[in-house]
């Protein structure tokens, strides 16, 4: 039996071991899965390994071509993939280049290269922790020691740590062999001569992305850039420049990214495709190790999107065999002349593929909507449906039995999913509800037929759930008065207090008070609307690339109070705080309060009190001017004055984009952040990583608590939706709970529940999520780690009788134990014999 003394009633200091006893339960899903960054594998007699980098979800491999798959990177320190190499003369070693190198306005960050030495059990961070991301890692194929980095480096700011690295020593030390003209030019691509490895070409990328506008090579075609194309013949030592004056038929500058492969079967044979100016762009061969060039094709599908496209993959057998990577997977058979579509029934927005050198007929490809296999060159496609990596933005929750959740992701629609499921929560226990990227996604509370739901740029419509019709319901401007201004992620909020009343947001706030049927703009423009960051149709550097991916000077957060419907607070994406308290007729700007704030950061979300009316939480970031630290802040009277919960030094990692006070103790706190969920059980003096279910380190975009089940529900940008079933232990763990040896803590109660059978057998090559236990749950809490003999959780009943004996964790903190609510099998003694 547990027992514990309580002692004086002073502050404790608690940590992840404290409060990661409680596990938390991953349902996925793997339908939508989510963006794949880097896919290598190996064959090995008849076994297929692979190792897929996801772009926020980690590293998975597979011993079995994909059957299954396990992650295999979940304790490390980020989860942003950019390049996954496996040596060619020990598969037993695998490198990691972390950071995706595919840039657009969500790309996580990486903490430099990774080596395992054992198929990916173990990893060592071997150097390059400030290039941010990763784009390819080449192993020297004659010297296992010798290895090629291609670092991109930062997105958001300059930064010395980008180029072309090098070591010969396995990692140990790294020499950076080719470096930009500036500090925003790193390298996008290598490739190799495998037949002379010292042979290496090199493109080199001058980009840089704000909050507002990117480019790719200059600011234009008339900007400078530092992009170009360079060859070594001796591993790096030296490099030639290959351009229009060098390498005759390479087009003119400025450029701006570049992707370039060596074709392995001939090495003399090079592609490059090239971003420039307009007609200059697309693909361009080499048929004498890059001396002379042509250029081949410029489809549209060949040249769009370059800063997000740019790979190109050569047959291992057949350089005239080329893949191209981007909104469609195309390929061309007669040497880069002309390419078809064979993208087929994948999903699309391509970034990798890998070709089975063994069997060229064997391709796997990754794209935003996950991995993909093929086993006749491309003609057709079966999904990996075991990789639970989808990226969501936002959840919700809705009171049914048991509940649904809600969400939408990027590039994969609006969802809604069971928390549970007779059977487990399969992927066809997922709805597609709606289209495009999507955002916020809500159950309407006064009819549970409906759905509010969003896909990029603020498009809201109202989705009936049993036809799937909808009605868009976006604000139009007023006649004459130019477009609104939505943010790619815009916000909408269902009212917590007012049936049929929602929100959005432009540079206006908008309400609806009839389901989204009419409109009422209820406040000025709450931004700062400064013109320099309204130029979106200028957006892209040497190619336009004008989406609502840019779309600035907007709000992103809205939140009205649950104690008073005309007390609404909005935030902006250019880092405007504004507050009404009598429903939209008047506003204030509260920013200026913030003490220790960076100009400009994203109001990324906040929280009104759900104690005291002025009470309000909110997260800013400042990632996107290169800051990476989380900002998190309080308020008790309305804005006046604000109090920073995270300190400027804390152990909390990752920029804030959430933050959510619990609905029953005002001082327990979650924030999530780009790597991971943070507890605080006092407030915010104290923060403490959760751990538990072996949740990693990835970034948490929204956080929603269930009022009637207790449960913690978390939207992962890279591993799907998580769910920590009654939190009512955390809400328990006061200073006077702390301070004690050990002891039972509350939690709700358990309910026998009735047989129930449902979902199908699915094999082992689909992701199922698990359910809540069914059985009775016993939390407990201990001070210091079990050390010494057996400890024992033993059932009794009203006479001291013990039913039965429950295997229990000798671990600090939080635990949990399960009892099946059954009694033992009776003993019938042995019938008697002859």
């Amino acid at each position: 039996m547990l027992c514990g003394s309580t002692t004086a009633q002073t502050p404790i200091k608690f940590d992840s071991e404290t409060i990661s006893g409680l596990r938390a339960r991953n349902i996925g899903s793997a339908t939508m899965s989510g963006r794949i960054a880097a896919v290598d594998a190996v064959q090995d007699g008849q076994r297929l390994t692979i190792f897929v980098g996801s772009a926020s979800g980690g590293v998975w491999k597979s011993l079995n071509g994909g059957a299954t798959y396990k992650p295999v990177f979940d304790k490390q320190p980020v989860q942003s993939i950019g390049a996954v190499t496996i040596d060619p003369k020990n598969p037993k070693v695998v490198w990691v280049g972390t950071g995706e190198a595919w840039t657009r306005n969500s790309t996580s960050i990486g903490d430099g290269v990774y080596k395992s030495t054992d198929g990916g059990e173990n990893w060592i961070n071997v150097g390059l922790k400030n290039s941010e991301r990763i784009a390819k890692i080449l192993v020297d194929p004659n010297s296992d020691d010798t290895v090629y980095v291609c670092a991109p480096g930062k997105l958001w700011s300059d930064s010395d740590e980008r180029g072309v690295y090098k070591t010969t020593d396995g990692g140990k030390t790294w020499t950076r062999i080719l470096t930009g003209p500036n500090l925003s030019t790193g390298c996008s691509m290598i490739s190799m001569d495998r037949r002379n490895p010292r042979t290496i070409y090199a493109g080199m990328w001058d980009f840089r992305r704000q909050g507002w506008t990117f480019r790719s090579g200059g600011d234009g075609p008339d900007s400078f850039s530092g992009s170009g194309l360079f060859k070594s013949t001796d591993g790096g030592a030296s490099w030639t420049q290959l351009d229009e004056k060098s390498a005759q038929g390479l087009p003119s500058k400025p450029w701006g990214r570049i992707a370039v492969a060596v074709a392995p079967s001939k090495p003399s044979t090079v592609y490059a495709f090239i971003e420039a100016e307009i007609p200059q762009d697309g693909l361009y061969r080499s048929d004498d190790n890059g001396k002379t060039w042509r250029h081949l094709d410029r489809s549209q599908n060949m040249i769009w999107r370059p800063f997000y496209f740019a790979n190109l993959i050569v047959d291992p057998k057949d350089e005239n065999k080329i893949y191209k990577s981007g909104g469609s997977l195309i390929a061309s058979s007669d040497g880069g002349e002309s390419f078809s579509n064979i993208a087929g029934g994948a999903h699309g927005d391509f970034h990798d593929v890998w070709i089975n050198p063994n069997n060229t007929d064997n391709v796997i490809t990754g794209d935003d909507g996950g991995l993909w296999y093929s086993f006749d060159s491309g003609n057709r496609w079966w999904k990996a449906n075991n990789l639970p990596v989808s990226q969501f933005y936002h959840v919700s929750l809705d009171m049914d039995r048991p509940y649904h959740v809600y969400g939408g992701l990027q590039d994969n629609s609006s969802w809604i999913g069971d928390s549970a499921y007779p059977g487990g929560i399969t992927n066809d226990r997922w709805e597609n509800i709606y289209n495009g990227d999507g955002f916020w996604v809500f159950a309407d509370p006064s009819d549970p037929e409906y759905v509010y739901a969003e896909s990029q740029g603020g498009y809201i419509g109202r989705v009936n759930r049993k036809t799937h019709e909808v009605r868009g319901i976006q604000p139009l401007p007023n006649y004459k008065e130019g477009k609104l201004r939505y943010n790619w992620n815009t916000p909408i909020q269902v009212s917590p207090t007012q049936n049929g009343t929602i929100y959005i947001g432009a540079q206006f706030l908008f309400r609806s008070r009839d389901h989204g049927q009419t409109w009422e703009r209820i406040s000025p423009d709450l931004t700062t609307n400064d013109p320099e960051k309204q130029k979106q149709e200028q957006s892209g550097g040497i190619t336009v690339d004008n989406s609502s991916a840019e779309m600035h000077t907007t709000i992103f957060s809205i939140c009205e109070s649950p104690k008073n419907p005309s007390l609404i607070w909005a935030g902006t994406d250019d880092g405007n705080v504004q507050v009404t308290r009598d429903g939209g007729k008047t506003w204030k700007s509260v920013v200026s309060n913030i003490k220790g704030l960076p100009k400009n950061a994203w109001v990324t979300s906040i929280d009104a009190g759900h104690f005291s009316e002025g009470t309000a939480y909110a997260t800013f970031d400042a990632h996107t001017f290169g800051d990476m630290r989380p900002y998190v802040y309080r308020t008790n009277d309305y804005g006046q004055t604000w109090t920073q919960i995270i300190a400027p030094v804390s152990n909390v990692r990752g920029y804030a984009h959430v933050v959510k006070e619990d609905l029953v103790n005002q001082d327990l706190l979650f924030v999530g952040t780009e790597f991971g969920l943070w507890v605080s059980l006092d407030g915010g003096r104290q923060w403490a990583q959760y751990t538990g279910g072996e949740f990693p380190n990835v970034a948490v975009r929204d956080l929603a608590i269930h009022p009637r089940d207790k449960d913690l529900v978390i939207a992962t940008h890279g591993r799907g939706i998580w769910i920590i079933d009654d939190i009512t232990p955390l809400r328990a763990l006061t200073p006077e709970l702390l301070a004690k040896e050990a002891a039972f803590v509350d939690a709700r109660p358990t309910a026998q529940q009735m047989p129930a059978s449902g979902g199908w057998a699915n094999g082992d090559a689909v992701f199922v999520g698990d359910n809540p236990t069914d059985e009775a749950v016993i939390t407990y809490y201990q001070q210091k780690r079990h050390i010494f003999g057996d400890l024992k959780i033993e059932i009794l009943d009203a006479t001291g009788k013990v039913l039965s004996i429950v295997p229990s964790s000798k671990r600090r903190g939080l635990n949990r134990a399960t009892w099946s609510m059954r009694l033992k099998a009776p003993r019938v003694p042995t019938a008697a014999s002859a």
